[in-house]
């Protein structure tokens, strides 16, 4: 099988599918994106070079995408965000066609009429439609009739796995892995560490990240008189530093993801925190009650509410047996739900099916 993927290079995501769909001997996979990142030996990739390095560029290269398509001759073509890459992908004309909802490209566009066009146009081009969670499937279907297959972004669960905790580490690291910007909501992080850590004077605070805000927050920590209790660790890419990713992830005794958004609709930190059994407080939006079961596998805060994020920190902070049993239940919910591999193979099975055993559908240009 010959697969067309789109998307962006450059994200840990995009790179996970192309490295599992990489290990399947019998796919000869082509990448068409801006980013160039890792580059997988044995994928061939066809980078477009942008010329406003807007948006616009998605419809300005249109047609060069469409060419290096036809060029290919793929039996099939996948598009990872459905507002961009999505966009190239139905432009093409090509079939069969998956497009993949992330939620950002869906959530984020209700507003402007110019995206809304161009969700109805890229599906209704699209023979099948996948989701990474029931959030983002449920807003999808208000504007298509299609079905929507749910394939979540998985962990491997042989990696992502508990590690027992040294007992030379006296401290109880409380930790997140995210981009520092506001949609994330480390300064409700912050704020409430400042509220608890005079209660728990082992306690830590593990950062693993960068981005605009990471200065301002850094100031907070200053501000609240917490600077030696809290490490920016900067950003760390579990592809190229795997190492170094899993030391500081399994390090932590408790794992948060304090979204302030409903685009945060799946939370692939959450389940690689759960997979590694610790417990995750995540605030109740977009799909995050999805992943993090509250009362099972974490517990569940308002946004942008320090105030409860400290109540559920100290909750846990205080109750090692709930820290633990919570940690189990959720690398159980993993095991059954998130599995990597068990993913890989659903999507891998959609190509199949779409794609005609007599290759009667190969070259179906519109």
């Amino acid at each position: 099988m010959k697969l067309v993927l789109l998307g962006e290079n450059g994200s840990v995501h995009i790179q996970k599918w192309i490295l599992g769909i990489a290990q399947s001997a019998d796919i000869e996979l082509h990448v068409i994106s801006y980013q160039r990142g890792i580059e997988v030996p044995g994928v061939q990739y066809h980078f477009i070079q942008p010329i406003t390095k807007t948006k616009l560029d998605f419809f300005l290269n249109v047609f060069k995408v469409k060419n290096i398509i036809r060029k290919i001759n793929p039996d099939l073509v996948h598009a990872h965000y459905a507002t961009s890459y999505g966009f190239w992908a139905a432009f093409s004309g090509f079939h069969p066609c998956i497009i993949t909802g992330w939620g950002a490209d869906i959530f984020d566009s209700p507003s402007n009429p110019i995206m809304q066009f161009i969700l109805k146009y890229s599906f209704g081009k699209a023979d099948a439609i996948t989701v990474l969670s029931e959030i983002t499937r449920m807003e999808i279907q208000k504007l298509t009739t299609k079905p929507v297959s749910l394939v979540p972004f998985g962990v491997p669960t042989d990696r992502y796995s508990p590690l027992a905790k040294s007992k030379d580490d006296k401290y109880i690291r409380i930790g997140t892995i995210r981009t520092l910007s506001a949609k994330y909501g480390i300064e409700y992080l912050i704020r409430a560490f400042s509220q608890i850590h005079h209660e728990h004077p082992l306690a830590r605070l593990e950062i693993v990240g960068d981005g605009p805000q990471k200065a301002m927050l850094e100031q907070l920590c200053m501000e609240f008189g917490i600077e030696d209790k809290v490490t920016f660790h900067g950003y760390v890419n579990q592809h190229s530093e795997p190492e170094k990713y899993m030391r500081l992830l399994q390090s932590m005794d408790i794992f948060t993801i304090l979204s302030v958004l409903d685009s945060e609709t799946f939370g692939v930190a959450a389940v690689e925190a759960s997979a590694c059994g610790i417990p995750v407080v995540a605030t109740n939006v977009g799909g995050l009650p999805e992943v993090v079961e509250d009362g099972g596998t974490g517990l569940l805060v308002a946004p942008a509410n320090s105030r409860e994020t400290a109540e559920a920190l100290s909750k846990l902070l205080n109750n090692e047996s709930l820290r633990l049993e919570m940690g189990k239940n959720g690398r159980k919910k993993v095991l059954n739900q998130y599995d990597w591999n068990d993913n890989l193979k659903s999507m891998i099975s959609i190509y199949r099916n779409l794609v005609h055993p007599n290759n009667e559908t190969k070259n179906n240009i519109d």
